[in-house]
């Protein structure tokens, strides 16, 4: 249908069409549907994606506690799988 998707998400209709499977526009193709994806992790890892503490912990401490509130805040935000997905749809990626 021209979208990006993940096959293993995608409702597709049944139809006596046929369909047509590409794989992610604009990136480099490994082999058959498997794009390379270097560039897009290498971007994503110079963001430094991942949570960041303001204070250390404790030196007999074994763990850092989360409050409910404090986890939260993180809903909606670490669903993404890295599939790129978005990212190679997007015309200012290109």
């Amino acid at each position: 249908n021209g979208k990006n998707g993940l096959a293993c998400l995608l409702f597709i209709e049944p139809d006596a069409a046929a369909i047509e499977i590409q794989p992610l526009p604009h990136s480099y193709v490994v082999k058959d549907l498997v794009p390379d994806l270097t560039n897009f992790y290498n971007q994503y890892k110079s963001i430094e994606p991942w949570l960041k503490r303001k204070d250390v912990k404790g030196k007999d401490d074994k763990e850092y506690f989360q409050s409910k509130d404090d986890r939260a805040k993180l809903d909606g935000m670490y669903e993404c799988i890295l599939c790129a997905c978005c990212q190679t749809s997007c015309p200012s990626y290109w």
